[in-house]
């Protein structure tokens, strides 16, 4: 790995990752960050009708304009917010609304305030703003920062309009400067722990997803598939079949050679399993010998031509010790209304049909 990719390793966790696992880290964020936009919405509400009160009375000029803005129409906007954020289908016109609120509340700030005397007593507001975008709004550091980015450029462009005079205007660059890369450090920092935890997260859910021994799909997770390969076969009307497989006489390897040479065979036979299927095929191992594919878009002819080629692959493997090798399979289509456990029993009967007529057979039912 490069310097450079390490650096950018060190600032985003997921650099160099698949953008798939992008796509289902921003889903996850927003999930995570739903009941801080909310909880923090409501509180801003609050805050500024606080604020609209106090300026009542400390402002010069413009009262029935500022109570509009900062009594009415900036707290409606994040009243919508947090009520937008409980419906899923909002949640995008959600995300907009917090990236222009901040933006719009600078404008209004300057626009009530820019050149007046008493200028410093509302400034503090747009340094928190930036603060504000950057580390309780709950978008993401990419929305942020563009959200704060435009702030600033709003803010620059008025302060170098000579609206302060010179001391006092280093040191309102000097707060730009503090608030905006204080924000910007903080979202940096916590979007990056996120991201640490979403992997974590996402380990931890395929470790308990997979089978220990062979690194298959485990019987709890091949249940999962098969019930949305039902689910989405009963809903697009498109067929699935699965075939059922054990290796043959396996027992014996154990008794001749000890468990530790049967489980390398199971671990080679479920390599050579998921090394001859698609893509998009499950390959799980339901328990001791016993594996399970589930093969989407396929029905029993074509299954039956998949399994005929693993057939071939298994008797020409040389397993550790053992050599040799063959598996009977059993094979059933999806019919219809049935339940995961009504397929299964049915490919079962055609495993053991196999077993029965000599086995390294394949059989369909």
């Amino acid at each position: 790995m490069s310097v450079i990719d390490r650096l950018m390793r060190s600032l985003d966790p997921l650099h160099g990752l698949p953008v798939a696992t992008h796509q289902e880290f921003a889903r996850w964020y927003r999930q995570a960050k739903l009941p801080q936009i909310r909880s923090v919405a409501f509180l801003t509400t609050v805050l500024y009708f606080i604020y609209a009160a106090i300026e009542q009375r400390v402002a010069p000029d413009h009262h029935d304009l500022r109570l509009l803005v900062h009594g009415v129409l900036v707290p409606l906007a994040l009243l919508a917010v947090g009520l937008m954020s409980f419906y899923e289908g909002a949640q995008r016109w959600m995300l907009v609304l917090l990236g222009v609120a901040p933006v719009s509340a600078v404008i209004a700030n300057l626009g009530f305030n820019a050149g007046n005397p008493d200028f410093a007593h509302f400034v503090p507001e747009l340094y928190l703003n930036l603060m504000w975008t950057f580390t309780v709004s709950g978008l993401t550091l990419r929305q942020a920062l563009v959200t704060a980015s435009i702030s600033v450029l709003v803010l620059l462009a008025v302060t170098l309009a000579g609206v302060m005079q010179a001391v006092v205007e280093q040191l309102h660059f000097l707060w730009i400067l503090a608030a905006f890369s204080f924000g910007l450090l903080c979202g940096l920092v916590m979007e990056k722990a996120h991201k640490v935890m979403f992997l974590h997260q996402s380990q931890l859910a395929l470790s308990a997803s997979l089978d220990g021994l062979t690194g298959l799909w485990n019987r709890v997770r091949i249940d999962q598939f098969f019930a949305e390969e039902i689910a989405r076969a009963q809903r697009y009307d498109t067929p699935f079949s699965v075939i059922l497989l054990d290796i043959d006489h396996f027992k014996l390897v154990n008794d001749q050679h000890g468990h530790a040479v049967g489980d390398s065979v199971l671990r080679q036979f479920a390599r050579l399993l998921r090394d001859n299927v698609r893509s998009i095929d499950k390959v799980g191992r339901l328990g001791g010998e016993e594996f399970l594919i589930i093969l989407p878009e396929i029905d029993a002819t074509q299954a039956r031509a998949a399994a005929i080629t693993l057939q071939e692959r298994i008797r020409q493997f040389d397993f550790d010790t053992v050599l040799r090798k063959t598996a009977s399979f059993g094979i059933t289509q999806f019919c219809g209304d049935e339940s995961p456990q009504g397929m299964l029993d049915r490919a079962d009967r055609a495993l053991y049909k196999a077993k029965e007529n000599g086995r390294d057979r394949i059989e369909v039912h």
